[in-house]
């Protein structure tokens, strides 16, 4: 059974209901045989049953998820989660919740002919049967006859409530049904305009990412609108100057962290030494005076008085023949202990910071190039699974966090998509930068700075932050998108690259290994 990975807040829905239909959906839209109907198990609601048949009949969009799993669990949920909400909404405003209080109060009066004036009241159709119940014949006699009349009124009365009951329950179930199928249309034109677009998404995810999971948010149901234009275009930027994904390659891959930390390792020495074991195995023949163990030939000289001596005089001089046997074997005792040392160990990469310039004056080129390094860096960063932290910086700063667990495409999306205005503030970039650098999370980071330095003089006042984070083994970096590159008078950047807006690139003898 195809279990769910999305986040379910609703409670409309049983778990065991929502499992059934859920599970019968997701085989229906990713096109598994025999998968045309839901689940006609009794514990799912008939309307809601016929509710989703009729969706999976009506909708055109199954040649998007035919094949997709990722895209029909999706929908799936949404459909769940949208019928769970209508269910909801159904059952709090029962319009038969008077007539079903009536008919539980008549059930529990047991008066069949009470009973049945109420039900004619209430249901003019019923009329008939209502006719029936109180006409029925009386079963002469009082006292011999008591119990047969009691049998009547008790049967005359359950006819009564159980006809009225199904009839109730009919009209309810039609009712049901009716305000399903009017909230259906709306969400059918909803999903029909939307998958196409999520599948085409999707697409574009795998193809930046080689990964349709990467940055891919599981646990929300509400469809984001994403404006994946700005990601498209970076895409093809990305496609353009290849010595940005080289760039995001070196950061990611700078060099080989190491730092000290307490090994335990597991120490097994193994001695040997000798066992006795009596007489076991026969290894040979012997001279000895062991008369437990003679070959027959010697025992054969007491038979006659003329070799007795014979074999006492090898007795004396232990000279007997007799059998030779392994005394002892070779034992191993085992001793493990459990050692620890401190020894400098490499340890994974950290996450990337990267800090963007989204000032007024990137516009054009060098806003393309900036956006086409953070694509990359995110790229770059969601294969090997760490986290790349997005600070954008003009006037104020903003930022955002990706990683593989949370996601962020949304965020990622909006950046890409965004515009560049305003001045230029670096002084709040670093002081944001510095300060998640003192997270845990954020050891052994690189630091990326990404601007056409056209910005006022660096306050030294961050020279002794950014140094203690030197000696932590955090490097710094630069990519400066001018004609120029940039000047460096604090000597704050480990690595500095330029991209000319002259010549359109990097230079490539610049992207070397960063030692």
């Amino acid at each position: 059974m195809h279990i769910c990975r999305y986040f379910h807040d609703d409670t409309e829905l049983p778990g065991e209901i929502r499992t059934l239909l859920e599970d019968s959906l997701y085989r229906a839209f990713v096109g598994e045989p025999n998968s045309a109907d839901v689940t006609r198990q009794s514990p799912v609601p008939e309307p809601i049953r016929a509710t989703l048949n009729r969706l999976i009949r009506t909708v055109s969009f199954t040649p998007h998820t035919a094949g997709n799993e990722r895209l029909s669990e999706r929908l799936s949920h949404e459909a769940i989660h949208w019928v769970a909400e209508i269910w909801g909404k159904v059952e709090t405003a029962d319009p038969f919740e008077d007539e079903q209080a009536e008919i539980d109060d008549a059930a529990r009066r047991s008066d069949p002919d009470e009973t049945a004036r109420a039900m004619a009241r209430r249901r003019p159709e019923l009329a008939g049967l209502a006719a029936l119940v109180t006409g029925a014949p009386q079963i002469a006699g009082d006292a011999e006859h008591a119990a047969g009349r009691r049998v009547d009124r008790e049967a005359r009365h359950a006819l009564a409530t159980r006809r009225w009951r199904e009839r109730m329950q009919s009209d309810l179930a039609h009712h049901q049904a009716r305000v399903l199928g009017r909230s259906l249309g709306g969400f059918i034109r909803e999903l029909e305009a939307l998958v196409p677009r999520l599948a085409r998404e999707q697409r574009l995810v795998r193809d930046v990412f080689g990964n349709e999971d990467a940055l891919w948010d599981l646990s929300r149901h509400e469809w984001e609108e994403l404006r994946l234009g700005g990601l498209e275009e970076a895409a093809r930027m990305l496609e353009e100057h290849r010595e940005l994904d080289r760039l995001a390659e070196l950061l990611g891959r700078s060099r080989s962290v190491t730092e000290q930390r307490t090994v335990h390792r597991v120490e097994r020495k193994v001695r040997l030494r000798p066992v006795g074991v009596g007489k076991s195995e026969i290894t040979g023949v012997r001279a000895g005076d062991d008369l437990t163990s003679l070959l027959t030939s010697e025992i054969a000289l007491l038979s006659h008085p003329q070799t007795e001596e014979l074999f006492y005089a090898k007795l004396a001089h232990r000279e007997l023949l007799v059998l030779d046997y392994n005394r002892q074997r070779i034992v191993e005792d085992v001793v493990v202990r459990r050692v620890a040392s401190r020894e400098e160990v490499p340890v994974d990469r950290g996450p990337a910071i990267v800090c963007v310039d989204t000032s007024g004056s990137m516009l054009g080129l060098p806003e393309k190039v900036a956006k086409a390094a953070v694509l990359a860096l995110a790229r770059r960063l969601a294969v090997d699974r760490r986290r790349l932290e997005v600070i954008a910086f003009s006037s104020q700063v903003r930022s955002f966090t990706l990683d593989h667990e949370t996601g962020n495409l949304p965020d990622l999306a909006g950046f890409l998509a965004g515009g560049f205005h305003g001045g230029t503030d670096l002084g709040k970039a670093l002081a944001a930068a510095l300060e998640t650098l003192e997270h845990e999370s954020y050891r052994h980071a690189d630091v990326l700075v990404i601007s056409d330095f056209r910005v006022p003089k660096i306050a030294d006042r961050f020279l002794s932050r950014i140094t203690a984070q030197h000696r932590k083994g955090t490097l710094f970096h630069s990519l400066t998108v001018a004609r120029l590159p940039v000047i460096d008078p604090l000597h704050m950047f480990d690595s500095s690259w330029l991209f000319s807006t002259e010549s359109g690139r990097i230079a490539p003898e610049s992207l070397r290994p960063i030692r």
